[in-house]
Protein backbone atom coordinates (compact mmCIF):
# COMPACT_ATOMS: atom_id res chain seq x y z
CA UNK A 1 0.00 0.00 0.00
CA UNK A 2 1.20 3.58 -1.02
CA UNK A 3 1.49 6.49 1.71
CA UNK A 4 -0.89 8.09 -0.17
CA UNK A 5 -3.25 5.39 0.13
CA UNK A 6 -2.53 5.04 3.38
CA UNK A 7 -3.53 8.80 3.50
CA UNK A 8 -6.42 8.29 2.36
CA UNK A 9 -7.71 5.69 4.53
CA UNK A 10 -6.59 7.13 7.73
CA UNK A 11 -6.25 11.00 7.56
CA UNK A 12 -9.48 13.28 7.90
CA UNK A 13 -8.14 15.32 5.25
CA UNK A 14 -5.20 15.35 2.63
CA UNK A 15 -3.60 17.37 0.66
CA UNK A 16 -1.75 17.05 -3.04
CA UNK A 17 0.01 19.54 -4.99
CA UNK A 18 0.99 19.37 -9.17
CA UNK A 19 4.22 20.03 -10.43
CA UNK A 20 4.71 20.82 -14.03
CA UNK A 21 7.98 19.28 -15.63
CA UNK A 22 10.60 21.45 -17.30
CA UNK A 23 10.20 22.37 -20.91
CA UNK A 24 13.45 21.49 -20.83
CA UNK A 25 16.08 18.85 -19.32
CA UNK A 26 17.34 21.41 -16.40
CA UNK A 27 15.37 19.22 -13.21
CA UNK A 28 17.29 20.87 -10.44
CA UNK A 29 14.60 23.54 -10.09
CA UNK A 30 12.03 21.35 -9.70
CA UNK A 31 13.66 19.19 -7.56
CA UNK A 32 14.36 21.74 -5.18
CA UNK A 33 10.89 23.04 -5.06
CA UNK A 34 9.35 19.27 -4.37
CA UNK A 35 12.24 19.09 -1.57
CA UNK A 36 9.93 21.96 0.46
CA UNK A 37 6.60 20.56 -0.95
CA UNK A 38 7.30 17.18 -0.19
CA UNK A 39 7.13 17.11 3.90
CA UNK A 40 4.21 19.27 3.72
CA UNK A 41 1.72 17.43 2.06
CA UNK A 42 0.61 14.15 1.23
CA UNK A 43 1.69 13.89 -2.21
CA UNK A 44 3.25 15.46 -5.46
CA UNK A 45 0.93 15.22 -8.65
CA UNK A 46 3.63 15.20 -11.36
CA UNK A 47 1.57 16.25 -14.23
CA UNK A 48 1.99 14.97 -18.32
CA UNK A 49 2.32 17.54 -21.01
CA UNK A 50 -0.58 19.46 -19.27
CA UNK A 51 -2.97 22.07 -21.17
CA UNK A 52 -1.80 19.90 -24.15
CA UNK A 53 2.26 21.00 -24.44
CA UNK A 54 5.11 18.88 -24.34
CA UNK A 55 7.12 19.01 -22.02
CA UNK A 56 10.43 16.73 -20.10
CA UNK A 57 8.34 13.29 -19.32
CA UNK A 58 6.45 13.13 -16.19
CA UNK A 59 7.77 9.91 -15.26
CA UNK A 60 11.26 10.67 -15.51
CA UNK A 61 10.32 13.86 -13.39
CA UNK A 62 8.48 11.56 -11.55
CA UNK A 63 11.32 8.64 -10.45
CA UNK A 64 13.62 11.70 -9.70
CA UNK A 65 11.22 12.81 -7.38
CA UNK A 66 10.89 9.27 -5.88
CA UNK A 67 14.54 8.29 -5.33
CA UNK A 68 14.87 11.55 -3.33
CA UNK A 69 12.00 10.34 -0.67
CA UNK A 70 8.75 12.59 -2.08
CA UNK A 71 5.61 10.38 -2.79
CA UNK A 72 4.29 10.76 -6.60
CA UNK A 73 1.19 10.46 -7.87
CA UNK A 74 1.83 10.06 -11.67
CA UNK A 75 -0.36 11.11 -14.16
CA UNK A 76 -0.60 9.41 -17.42
CA UNK A 77 -2.55 11.05 -20.43
CA UNK A 78 -4.42 8.91 -23.11
CA UNK A 79 -4.38 11.70 -25.29
CA UNK A 80 -0.70 11.03 -26.44
CA UNK A 81 -0.24 7.33 -26.07
CA UNK A 82 -1.78 3.67 -27.19
CA UNK A 83 -2.13 0.94 -25.10
CA UNK A 84 1.34 -0.12 -25.33
CA UNK A 85 2.97 2.99 -24.62
CA UNK A 86 0.55 3.64 -21.51
CA UNK A 87 1.59 0.01 -20.32
CA UNK A 88 5.15 0.33 -20.69
CA UNK A 89 4.77 3.87 -18.72
CA UNK A 90 3.11 1.72 -16.15
CA UNK A 91 5.06 -0.80 -15.89
CA UNK A 92 8.24 1.37 -15.61
CA UNK A 93 6.52 3.51 -12.72
CA UNK A 94 6.03 0.30 -10.66
CA UNK A 95 10.06 -0.77 -11.25
CA UNK A 96 10.42 3.03 -10.23
CA UNK A 97 8.99 2.99 -6.81
CA UNK A 98 5.74 5.08 -7.72
CA UNK A 99 3.02 3.53 -6.51
CA UNK A 100 0.24 5.96 -7.60
CA UNK A 101 -1.52 6.95 -10.59
CA UNK A 102 -3.34 9.80 -11.72
CA UNK A 103 -5.14 8.86 -15.18
CA UNK A 104 -6.88 11.16 -17.67
CA UNK A 105 -7.54 11.51 -20.81
CA UNK A 106 -5.54 15.18 -21.68
CA UNK A 107 -6.86 18.01 -22.89
CA UNK A 108 -7.58 18.50 -26.72
CA UNK A 109 -4.06 19.06 -28.79
CA UNK A 110 -6.05 22.65 -30.45
CA UNK A 111 -6.02 23.86 -26.52
CA UNK A 112 -1.86 23.31 -26.47
CA UNK A 113 0.91 25.57 -28.35
CA UNK A 114 0.72 22.19 -30.72
CA UNK A 115 -2.08 22.82 -32.43
CA UNK A 116 -1.05 19.93 -35.66
CA UNK A 117 -0.32 17.17 -33.31
CA UNK A 118 -1.95 13.83 -33.78
CA UNK A 119 -4.05 12.79 -30.84
CA UNK A 120 -4.34 9.01 -30.14
CA UNK A 121 -7.31 8.38 -27.52
CA UNK A 122 -6.37 4.32 -28.13
CA UNK A 123 -8.03 3.95 -24.72
CA UNK A 124 -9.78 6.44 -22.79
CA UNK A 125 -9.49 7.21 -18.49
CA UNK A 126 -11.87 4.72 -18.25
CA UNK A 127 -10.06 1.73 -19.89
CA UNK A 128 -6.78 3.30 -19.15
CA UNK A 129 -7.87 2.43 -15.40
CA UNK A 130 -9.13 -1.29 -15.99
CA UNK A 131 -5.37 -1.30 -17.99
CA UNK A 132 -3.47 -0.13 -14.85
CA UNK A 133 -6.02 -3.14 -12.93
CA UNK A 134 -5.36 -5.70 -15.61
CA UNK A 135 -1.19 -5.15 -14.99
CA UNK A 136 -1.72 -5.08 -10.94
CA UNK A 137 -3.38 -8.55 -11.46
CA UNK A 138 0.09 -10.10 -13.61
CA UNK A 139 -0.83 -9.76 -16.67
CA UNK A 140 -1.34 -7.62 -20.12
CA UNK A 141 -4.44 -6.66 -22.00
CA UNK A 142 -3.12 -9.62 -24.15
CA UNK A 143 -3.27 -11.94 -21.34
CA UNK A 144 0.34 -12.69 -21.45
CA UNK A 145 1.92 -13.04 -17.82
CA UNK A 146 3.99 -10.42 -16.42
CA UNK A 147 7.13 -11.35 -14.84
CA UNK A 148 6.51 -9.38 -11.87
CA UNK A 149 3.33 -7.49 -11.16
CA UNK A 150 2.76 -3.44 -9.89
CA UNK A 151 0.31 -2.09 -7.30
CA UNK A 152 -1.49 0.98 -7.76
CA UNK A 153 -3.50 3.19 -5.86
CA UNK A 154 -5.54 4.52 -8.91
CA UNK A 155 -7.04 8.26 -9.50
CA UNK A 156 -9.36 9.99 -12.04
CA UNK A 157 -10.58 13.10 -12.50
CA UNK A 158 -14.35 14.48 -13.11
CA UNK A 159 -15.80 18.11 -14.00
CA UNK A 160 -18.27 18.67 -10.76
CA UNK A 161 -19.22 22.20 -12.28
CA UNK A 162 -20.42 21.04 -15.75
CA UNK A 163 -23.78 21.71 -17.29
CA UNK A 164 -25.24 19.33 -17.42
CA UNK A 165 -24.03 17.31 -14.91
CA UNK A 166 -25.56 13.79 -15.35
CA UNK A 167 -23.04 12.69 -18.22
CA UNK A 168 -19.92 13.53 -15.85
CA UNK A 169 -22.01 10.99 -13.17
CA UNK A 170 -22.56 8.54 -15.60
CA UNK A 171 -18.28 8.38 -16.13
CA UNK A 172 -17.91 9.27 -12.76
CA UNK A 173 -19.56 6.14 -11.66
CA UNK A 174 -17.91 3.75 -14.35
CA UNK A 175 -14.32 4.83 -13.24
CA UNK A 176 -15.43 3.92 -9.42
CA UNK A 177 -16.28 0.26 -10.88
CA UNK A 178 -13.08 0.21 -12.89
CA UNK A 179 -10.83 0.51 -9.99
CA UNK A 180 -10.41 4.68 -9.24
CA UNK A 181 -10.14 5.25 -5.35
CA UNK A 182 -9.94 8.64 -5.76
CA UNK A 183 -11.03 11.64 -7.70
CA UNK A 184 -9.66 14.93 -8.03
CA UNK A 185 -12.20 17.61 -9.72
CA UNK A 186 -11.48 20.00 -12.08
CA UNK A 187 -10.94 23.72 -10.49
CA UNK A 188 -13.54 24.19 -8.62
CA UNK A 189 -14.92 28.44 -8.26
CA UNK A 190 -17.02 27.81 -5.10
CA UNK A 191 -18.37 26.04 -2.63
CA UNK A 192 -21.91 25.50 -3.74
CA UNK A 193 -21.18 23.74 -7.13
CA UNK A 194 -18.91 21.32 -4.65
CA UNK A 195 -22.09 20.74 -2.29
CA UNK A 196 -24.46 20.09 -5.19
CA UNK A 197 -21.71 17.61 -6.70
CA UNK A 198 -21.57 15.71 -3.42
CA UNK A 199 -24.90 15.34 -2.64
CA UNK A 200 -25.30 13.41 -6.05
CA UNK A 201 -21.94 11.07 -5.53
CA UNK A 202 -22.19 10.05 -1.71
CA UNK A 203 -23.03 6.85 -2.80
CA UNK A 204 -20.41 5.65 -4.46
CA UNK A 205 -18.04 5.15 -1.78
CA UNK A 206 -15.18 7.12 -3.40
CA UNK A 207 -12.58 9.20 -2.09
CA UNK A 208 -12.91 12.85 -3.40
CA UNK A 209 -10.74 15.43 -3.44
CA UNK A 210 -11.47 19.19 -4.42
CA UNK A 211 -9.58 21.15 -6.74
CA UNK A 212 -8.44 24.37 -7.05
CA UNK A 213 -6.21 26.76 -9.02
CA UNK A 214 -4.85 29.68 -8.91
CA UNK A 215 -4.76 30.50 -12.34
CA UNK A 216 -3.19 33.98 -11.86
CA UNK A 217 -1.77 36.17 -8.88
CA UNK A 218 -5.19 37.83 -8.32
CA UNK A 219 -6.67 34.85 -7.62
CA UNK A 220 -4.59 33.60 -4.58
CA UNK A 221 -7.03 35.13 -2.02
CA UNK A 222 -10.20 33.75 -3.49
CA UNK A 223 -8.41 30.31 -3.68
CA UNK A 224 -7.12 30.23 0.20
CA UNK A 225 -10.73 31.48 1.06
CA UNK A 226 -12.55 29.10 -0.78
CA UNK A 227 -10.01 26.23 0.41
CA UNK A 228 -10.50 27.36 3.70
CA UNK A 229 -14.43 26.96 3.41
CA UNK A 230 -14.07 23.65 1.65
CA UNK A 231 -11.61 22.11 4.27
CA UNK A 232 -14.13 23.13 7.37
CA UNK A 233 -16.99 21.58 5.78
CA UNK A 234 -16.40 18.15 5.64
CA UNK A 235 -17.26 17.17 2.26
CA UNK A 236 -14.65 15.76 0.45
CA UNK A 237 -11.11 13.55 1.67
CA UNK A 238 -9.08 16.28 0.92
CA UNK A 239 -7.66 19.11 -1.38
CA UNK A 240 -5.67 19.51 -4.40
CA UNK A 241 -4.02 22.74 -4.82
CA UNK A 242 -2.38 23.99 -8.27
CA UNK A 243 -0.61 27.24 -9.76
CA UNK A 244 0.54 26.33 -13.28
CA UNK A 245 1.75 29.73 -13.73
CA UNK A 246 3.67 30.49 -11.01
CA UNK A 247 3.91 27.07 -9.04
CA UNK A 248 7.60 27.96 -7.69
CA UNK A 249 5.06 30.26 -5.29
CA UNK A 250 3.41 26.97 -4.07
CA UNK A 251 5.05 27.45 -0.75
CA UNK A 252 4.00 30.44 0.02
CA UNK A 253 0.87 29.30 -1.30
CA UNK A 254 0.71 26.62 1.60
CA UNK A 255 1.42 29.06 4.19
CA UNK A 256 -1.37 31.24 3.65
CA UNK A 257 -3.68 27.97 3.43
CA UNK A 258 -2.31 27.59 7.38
CA UNK A 259 -0.92 24.28 6.19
Amino acid sequence: MSKFEQALAHKDFVLTVELDPPRGVALAPLLELASRLAPRVDALVVSDNRGAMPRLSGLAAGARLAAQGAEVILTLTCRDMNRLALTSQMLAAGAEGIGNLLLVSGDYVSLGDHPGAKPVYDLDSVQALGLAVTLASGRDLAGQELDGAPRFCLGAVVAAQSDPLPPQLIKLKKKAQAGARFIVTQPLTGLEELQGFCRQTATLGIKLLAGLEVADPGQRQGVVGLFKEIRGSGLVAGAHLSMPAAQDDLPALLDACGL
